[in-house]
């Protein structure tokens, strides 16, 4: 037989070891607003991701037509800007630029055949706002480019269902480098590495 003071002293021990209601319902608030706050950051990443596989095809895209430029023909490339790009939409195109007769053309096709897409998204309601100004520039044999404006260039600027964050792929005028930037607050600013 037990004696009634040990018996109650297991009891009292039972019962500090258990959780109340209100210490659940905190922990479960808890773990709530943990997960929305994950949630909510894999969102900003997966729209990161998207954006910067864009503005990355879209710089080696240019650096291949830049490329075939170099073998003769002067390439003209026109941006395709559009505030709602869905999948599938052209961003970029070229062509052997229409200045040159068609008889003293080199056979070079500036990957006309080949103008760069969006690759589709896992959601169909997902836009891309793309824009640059001027729109069409031309990539010449001598590795430098011509219909920009030599002090500021071109810069495209690429983000989704127009929400921060965005990249930028700018060409300067008249080397025709081409660099990635990045705007990741939304503040309308791009920023390129290596830039003081």
């Amino acid at each position: 037989m037990v004696p009634e003071g040990l018996m109650g002293l297991g009891q009292r021990r039972r019962q500090a070891t258990a959780f109340t209601l209100t210490e659940l319902m905190v922990t479960v608030a808890l773990i709530g607003i943990l997960s929305a706050i994950a949630l909510r950051v894999t969102g900003v990443e997966w729209r990161r991701g998207r954006v910067n596989a864009v503005a990355v095809e879209l710089t080696g895209w240019l650096e291949a037509v830049r490329r075939a430029a170099l073998k003769g023909n002067p390439c003209e490339v026109t941006i395709h800007t559009s505030s709602a790009a869905a999948a599938g939409s052209t961003v970029a195109s070229a062509a052997v630029d229409p200045s040159v007769a068609s008889g003293a053309a080199i056979v070079n096709t500036c990957l006309n055949q080949d103008p760069l897409t969006i690759t589709a998204v896992s959601s169909g309601s997902d836009r891309y706002a793309i824009s640059a100004t001027p729109a069409v520039f031309t990539f010449t044999p001598r590795g430098t480019v011509v219909g920009l404006n030599p002090s500021t260039g071109l810069e495209v600027r690429i983000s989704l269902n127009n929400t921060p964050p965005m990249r930028c792929v700018q060409i300067t005028s008249p080397l025709g480098l081409i660099r990635v930037g990045n705007d990741e607050n939304g503040s309308g600013t791009c920023t390129y590495p290596g830039v003081f």
